[in-house]
Order: structure tokens, then C-alpha cells, then sequence
């Protein structure tokens, strides 16, 4: 089966590529999710391999965070920042950001459902949570991207933590290290009105502005890599981001392209940041004109 020899290449990448979305898996394989998501319906394709949510129904979650993984894989999935972040993404809206626990699992596979509400307590219980999320602890607890929670400006006192009756913030240490609460913020304070308006802003056009001025810096060559613009936009988990511009690359706003090393001996840190495709480590991202 060809879908699943994908997979097996997308697992042996690691990191970032496994376990890929639907949306992903059939870029990867020329199709279209629909395409795709019908030859995973088969047996010889369910004895293998899992989908995270459902597929069928009137109610069809979006591809884009609908992840394919390998049936023996469950339990790491489940323990997966990615499929923290992407279940949060899903469930989350522009109103109400913050989300409780028992509303993440909803719409995976039973079996998956059940591992992964056991990894989140397991999450809460050791204050463990990927970079990009903060949580408040108590008998409901609520998730929330950093990116919409409103923190103290820059230099501003801290002030003790809430007591443990309300709910201890946790928020991800960089280097492992045991997690800390957040500082309450002054109840006065305010975000910079351009800081807010950045955050809330779509995808599409952060992405374009940060394009834009990079490109500009760069002497306007219609070459930027994929790390420069993970590093513009930092508050942007890697799953979504990847889920993202592989709209805009649908919609034939922008192409992606491999380094040949000639004139750019790509760093470590720049080849972390690319995508891989067929084979291809696609780094560079060039705006197309021809939509």
C-alpha cells in the first residue's frame, strides 16, 4: 500500500513529519484529503493505520488537524505535544480561547480519547506542558494558547502567585526545567494596542507582512527560509503554522523550495525548520505571481 510506505517514511523523519495530518499525508502523496481519507477506509488500510477523529458523518473534521498515525503509535500520539496543540486549535474560538479539559479529547477515536485525557492529567500532575500553551490548574481546568492570554507588559513588577483554591497557572519552561506560575497581571494594565491587534490578526496576513519585510531585509530577492519565518512568527505552533501555509501554497500564494547548497550552506537550525517532501528538504519560501 503505498499510503503506508508514506507513513513509514514520514515516522522514520520524526519530529515534525510524523505523525502527519490528513491534509499533509495526501500533499505527500498527490491526492486530495477526500482521495486520501476514502483508500484509508479500506481493511488492509485500518488494520495499519488510525485516523484521530472521524472522517464520516455530516460533520467532517477539518483535515488540517485530523492527524494519520500508525496503529502501534496510540499511546505516544496521545502523549504528543502535537496532538495537544492541534485537539486545543480545534476546540477553541476567537470568543472563548481558554478551553476545559474534558472538552480536548472530543471527536478522537475512543481508544485515543482515553489515552490522551490520561496524558493531559498526567501533564497537569508534573506542570508539563508544551511552550506554546499555559493552563490553569483546580476541579475544571482550562488550556490556552500563550499567544491569547494577555500577560504583564515587558519589565513590569511581578506580583504573587494566585493561591492554589483558584487555579495555578502552568506555563512551559524552555530548558525542562520544573514549571513556574504566572504572575498575575496588574487588573489596570492593557496591551500595546499594536501587540493585540498582531496577535489577533489571520495567519495569512502575519504571514504575508513577515514575508514582506524579511524579503525587504534580505535585498528583495523573493527568497525567505522557513526558520526566518518560524522565528517572525513565534507564538504560532509548528503544526499549525505547516497546516497554514500549506493553504496558502494551495491557494497559490507561495512555493517551496529546496537549498542546492552552491550559494547558502544551510545551518542546523535552518534545515530543523524545513519541510520534507518526496525526498526534498523544501527551506525557501518564494511568493508566487501567478495565481
Amino acid at each position: 500500500m503505498r499510503l503506508l510506505g508514506v507513513l513509514e517514511s514520514q515516522k522514520q523523519l520524526g519530529g515534525a513529519s510524523y505523525p502527519p495530518t490528513l491534509e499533509r499525508l495526501a500533499e505527500l502523496s498527490g491526492d486530495t484529503p477526500a482521495v486520501t481519507a476514502k483508500a484509508l477506509a479500506t481493511r488492509e488500510a485500518k488494520a495499519r493505520v488510525l485516523l484521530s477523529r472521524g472522517v464520516g458523518g455530516k460533520k467532517k473534521p477539518a483535515p488540517g488537524t485530523t492527524l494519520v498515525l500508525l496503529a502501534d503509535d496510540l499511546q505516544a500520539v496521545a502523549q504528543s505535544d502535537r496532538l495537544l496543540e492541534l485537539q486545543l486549535q480545534s476546540a477553541r474560538t476567537a470568543g472563548a480561547p481558554a478551553v476545559a479539559l474534558a472538552q480536548l479529547p472530543k471527536g478522537l477515536l475512543p481508544a485515543l480519547s482515553r489515552a490522551f485525557k490520561a496524558a493531559i492529567e498526567q501533564r497537569i500532575a508534573e506542570r508539563r506542558l508544551p511552550r506554546t500553551l499555559g493552563a490553569l490548574t483546580g476541579k475544571k481546568p482550562l488550556f490556552f494558547f500563550i499567544a491569547d492570554a494577555v500577560l504583564p507588559a515587558a519589565g513590569a513588577p511581578a506580583h504573587p502567585a494566585a493561591p492554589a483554591t483558584r487555579g495555578a497557572p502552568l506555563h512551559a519552561a524552555p530548558d525542562g526545567a520544573p514549571r513556574h506560575t504566572l504572575p498575575d497581571a496588574p487588573r489596570d494594565a492593557a496591551p500595546h494596542p499594536a501587540d493585540a491587534d498582531a496577535a489577533a490578526a489571520p495567519f495569512a496576513d502575519r504571514f504575508d507582512a513577515a514575508f514582506a519585510a524579511l524579503d525587504r531585509d534580505a535585498g528583495g530577492h523573493n527568497y525567505v527560509t522557513l526558520h526566518a519565518l518560524r522565528a517572525a512568527l513565534p507564538d504560532i505552533p509548528r503544526a499549525i503554522f505547516d497546516a497554514e501555509l500549506a493553504a496558502l501554497r494551495r491557494q497559490r500564494r507561495y512555493s517551496l523550495d529546496p537549498s542546492d547548497g552552491r550559494h547558502h550552506q544551510m545551518a542546523e537550525a535552518e534545515r530543523d525548520a524545513g519541510i520534507t517532501e518526496a525526498g526534498n528538504l523544501l527551506v525557501y519560501v518564494a511568493q508566487r505571481h501567478d495565481a
